[in-house]
């Protein structure tokens, strides 16, 4: 994420004709004196360019629902120094447990619709009736995009793109298409029980990326905080480790982390999965258990995985 983007947005995606909006999420901390302040924009834009999205579970307590900031109204060019500043901020909640910049959009639609269809989004079905989620977040609607099959155009009109900052550091563009669109179904659902764990998981990573591991063969090296589709690789972990018998999220988290770390089919060495059998029947935390581990052992085990991939 940084402001070339933002700005290669506006220039290139972002259509004369439409509404520039930026979403931002006030459960996610910023200080009364930031420009970005929702407050100092209403001062900054005008009180019509403020729109909250009133969220079904926060229907006693508005002032913590989202909010649609129309930057620029059709026709008109919006403050460079805000958009360098949003994406400043977009950049800087990477690091943080609520982003709360979730991104930039722009529509033809005016802001109160727009913002309806936005937690609209979120309701998603279930075996029976339908339940809501925050799907404004971006790690969420990362996650309920990803539910997407190839070339399936996802529920976005009347939002013709969608910049969205990711888990990885970089930016997904969505893009909608009149009269089309695939509702999610109930595996959508699924995927969003398990965003706090994918996002707990996506945390314990970047911390592990910073740390000086002398053995860390699958760390990623690349210009980003984490590789593309960060958070889909993420859940694919997390499932694998339910699959293997794992339900503790502490036990989940440590084998998901190895295997983002060391090796993505670490758990088919033999003694790994021994130990992951143990975990799962509860005799011990697999963290204690991989305690003897050292580097040698480490570098035996996924020596052994890839030769036995190798010869498949």
């Amino acid at each position: 994420m940084n402001q070339a983007r933002v700005h290669a947005f506006v220039a290139e995606e972002h259509l004369p004709d439409a509404a520039l909006y930026l979403l931002l999420d006030p459960s996610a901390d910023c200080a009364a004196d930031d420009p970005l302040h929702i407050e100092a924009l209403r001062q900054a834009l005008g009180g019509d360019a403020v729109t909250s999205l009133y969220r079904p579970d926060l229907i006693h307590t508005p002032s913590a629902c989202p909010v649609l900031v129309t930057l620029a109204m059709p026709g008109v060019s919006p403050s460079q120094g805000l958009l360098a500043l949003s994406a400043l901020r977009a950049f800087e909640d990477l690091a943080r447990h609520k982003r709360y910049v979730c991104g930039w959009l722009s529509s033809n639609a005016e802001a109160r619709y727009l913002s309806a269809h936005i937690v609209s989004l979120g309701l998603l079905p279930l075996e029976q009736g339908r339940a809501f989620f925050p799907i404004h977040e971006p790690l969420r609607l990362e996650l309920l995009a990803g539910t997407l099959r190839q070339n399936e155009v996802g529920p976005w009109w009347p939002i013709r793109h969608w910049l969205l900052p990711t888990s990885s550091g970089a930016t997904s563009l969505l893009t909608g298409v009149p009269e089309r669109g695939t509702a999610p179904d109930t595996r959508a659902t699924a995927v969003q029980r398990d965003a706090p764990l994918v996002s707990a998981l996506l945390s314990g990573w970047r911390r592990a990326l910073q740390l000086p591991l002398t053995y860390a063969p699958a760390r990623w090296n690349g210009a980003t905080a984490l590789p593309p589709q960060a958070a889909a690789r993420a859940y694919n972990q997390i499932q694998q480790a339910r699959h293997l018998g794992l339900s503790q999220q502490e036990d989940i988290l440590t084998l998901a982390l190895h295997c983002l770390m060391l090796h993505p089919q670490l758990h088919q060495h033999a003694g790994v999965r021994a130990l992951i059998e143990q975990a799962a029947q509860g005799q011990a935390p697999l963290s204690q258990l991989l305690t003897p581990y050292n580097d040698h052992a480490w570098q035996r085990a996924v020596a052994d995985v890839t030769c036995s991939g190798a010869l498949q």
